[in-house]
């Protein structure tokens, strides 16, 4: 709830509302839905680049396009993400009056702090309707409320006309975005003594400055998000000292002016095209080379073309503000590997290789759990120049895997235990280092080596083989991969493929051995990766086996080649499709029929939020300890509890029941 009253609502937002407020586009997925995840982290990286508030579902979020249902959708994603602790306001226009007071009285109920209201489109003509209609938005809610006087509604306050509306008590400003300069100062002139003004545009700082008007809060969708980025936020700094009188201008020549120069060309060029439509497939489109989720638009927009896209990400790139660099130190900050967070929470977690920053970012907008740096210029898994191993990470939310690719390394311990050493010293969450053509002994040194040089490092240690390494004539056997990662003291391993011929993992290995070798990793603690031109037709083999970690490249390349670049959009789909199978929406198991009972009184481990390689070692030492006591696992993934039912049959143990809680998790009771 709002921390003021309906009396004193202009005092709030004469506190409040000041310095640079964003306006949100809304995301949507490839197959067209809002994208409440991207929504989530648009917020959570607005909000890392200093701004001082947000609002939803305004002209650039599509409002218009969006249901009610899905209004009230992206009004929830953002108070979740807002945290009760960022101020949000929520754009409630509609031309049914049922809806908008509906959609105020929701926004009242999830905690935001303010309303936007503009005209309704199509049904208004004269300021008397706008005003009234105003009236009962506010007659029916204590939220303070912002007007919204834009051309885009078809009808244009007067100055007048706003004065009037602010005359209702809990009306307490307005965006004057009227695109008339003219009306934008008398507006200022007029009402900017005892109401919030704000003009979207930083013309009006430099007018203001012979005019003596102050414009304290800058609502705009044409700044913040598209001129910085974490760690170099140059617009949102100059916009919150331009709100308290202090114009830098020489800083806004040097850092903003040709990134706004570029910005106003593709908006009047892109809006031009469509007689006037506004350009949000291109504000979208530059969202998203700015590390934002953004998607395609919704008919009638149409999106942006190929040529378009390449053109803006080209003279943008040269443009965009640099962080400035922070020598890496060891770090102890991040989550475990397995133990269980939000973000590395259960198995089957997606993780995409890629090249660059722009694919980087691309595979943590479709939701990549792991972004793994490699260079397949180098070769075939080549390792990732430190520079863009750095830059990623520097992009990345801290609470995000990075993973670094060695690829295959050569029997030399010091010089791989210095380049494992080099990947801890840039904060990459886990170090792969693989072997090809080795003798067993000579892989295992090389890995203890290594493990000695991430001493005091919160990096993972992962050992990898190739499950193609039979085609090498001294290549290292893969079977011997859970034996080879527990001598060497690895926190975790891998097997990929080498060959990129069209034949893929279970070309070389077969399902069964591969579940075998997980369930020995998962028993030992050790996270477990699988690799190899994976594609979304192996998904059901491989929920079977229900690896902590799937790799991918080529399935979510343009056209699924590894050699094109990461698409978000493609990652999205591989990732839902992962995400299907977790749930057991999509049943790979041909129907298990789980039994329901009732027990209490007996060792219960905790699996929520954990991997399956985490319960199963946690399982596992329990039994060992006490091969007396019944014990239950609490468990929330369709995968995991497949594997843990298939660990006890394999280890001798009886699975004595499994039943379901009200809140969706799986107790299975298993006596040793």
């Amino acid at each position: 709830m709002a921390s003021y009253n309906k009396s004193e609502a202009q005092e709030w937002a004469w506190d409040t509302l000041k310095g640079q407020w964003t306006t949100l586009v809304t995301p949507f997925t490839p197959d067209n839905q809002v994208d409440l995840e991207g929504m989530k982290r648009n917020v959570r990286h607005v909000r890392n680049l200093g701004t001082v508030g947000a609002g939803c579902t305004w002209n650039m979020g599509e409002f218009w396009s969006l249901s009610h249902n899905e209004r009230i959708q992206v009004m929830d994603a953002v108070a979740e993400a807002a945290e009760s602790s960022w101020p949000i306001g929520a754009h409630v226009t509609s031309t049914n009056a049922n809806e908008m007071i509906s959609l105020a009285q929701h926004a009242e109920d999830q905690g935001f702090d303010l309303l936007i209201v503009a005209p309704p489109y199509m049904a208004t003509k004269t300021e008397d309707q706008v005003i009234e209609y105003v009236r009962l938005l506010a007659d029916n809610t204590d939220l303070a409320i912002m007007f919204y006087n834009s051309p885009q509604f078809g009808i244009i306050m007067s100055p007048y006309g706003m004065g009037q509306l602010c005359s209702i008590p809990n009306v307490v400003g307005v965006k004057e975005a009227s695109f008339n300069q003219q009306i934008s100062i008398e507006t200022h002139l007029s009402l900017g003594k005892d109401h919030v003004i704000s003009t979207p545009d930083e013309w009006i700082y430099f007018k203001g400055q012979e005019l003596g008007i102050q414009q304290q809060v800058m609502f705009a969708n044409t700044s913040d998000w598209r001129f910085d980025v974490v760690g170099a936020n140059n617009y949102v700094q100059w916009i919150n000292r331009a709100c308290k009188g202090d114009l830098d201008e020489k800083i806004y020549d040097t850092k903003l002016r040709r990134l706004k120069e570029l910005s106003d060309t593709w908006w009047t060029k892109t809006q031009t095209k469509y007689n006037g439509a506004l350009p949000v497939a291109m504000v979208k489109h530059w969202a998203e080379l700015m590390g934002m989720s953004g998607g395609s638009v919704r008919p009638p927009l149409f999106d942006l073309s190929p040529v378009e896209k390449s053109e803006l990400r080209e003279e943008l790139e040269p443009l965009k503000p640099k962080p400035p660099v922070i020598p890496a130190v060891p770090t102890q900050t991040r989550s475990s590997w397995l133990d269980g967070n939000n973000n590395f929470a259960s198995g089957m977690l997606l993780m995409v290789s890629v090249q660059n920053m722009e694919e980087a970012m691309e595979a943590e907008q479709g939701g990549a759990d792991i972004v793994d740096v490699k260079n397949l210029q180098e070769a075939l898994v080549g390792s990732g120049h430190p520079n863009i191993v750095k830059a990623v990470r520097g992009i990345m939310p801290v609470e995000k895997h990075v993973s670094v690719t060695l690829g295959v390394v050569p029997n030399q311990p010091g010089t791989v235990a210095m380049a494992v050493y080099a990947a801890a010293m840039m904060d990459a969450t886990s170090v792969k280092v693989g072997f090809q053509e080795a003798e067993y002994d000579q892989a295992v040194e090389v890995l203890k080596e290594s493990r000695m040089a991430l001493e005091g490092f919160n990096c993972k240690l992962v050992g990898s083989v190739f499950a193609d390494n039979e085609l090498f004539e001294k290549g290292l056997d893969p079977l011997c991969m859970v034996d080879l990662a527990k001598d060497g003291e690895c926190d975790g391993w891998l097997i990929d493929t080498l060959t990129k011929d069209g034949r893929n993992l279970f070309d070389f290995m077969s399902e069964p051995i591969l579940k075998d070798m997980v369930l020995r990793g998962k028993e030992m603690g050790m996270s477990t990766a699988l690799s190899g031109h994976l594609k979304l037709a192996d998904l059901d083999e491989l929920a079977r086996i229900n690896p902590d970690i799937v790799g991918v490249r080529g399935a979510v390349c343009g056209n699924g080649e590894r050699d094109r670049a990461v698409a978000w959009e493609a990652v999205a789909e591989f990732k839902r499709q992962v995400d299907l199978r977790k749930s057991g929406e999509v049943d790979v198991h041909d129907g298990e029929v789980i039994p329901v009972s009732g027990s209490n009184g007996w060792v219960v481990i905790d699996g929520r939020g954990k991997s399956c390689a985490g319960v199963i070692a946690a399982l596992t030492k329990q039994v060992e300890m006490d091969r007396e006591s019944f014990v239950e696992a609490i468990l929330a993934d369709a995968l995991n509890i497949y594997d843990v039912s298939l660990w006890a049959e394999k280890s001798g143990h009886e699975v004595l029941t499994k039943r379901s809680d009200p809140d969706g998790t799986t107790r299975v009771l298993i006596r040793p």
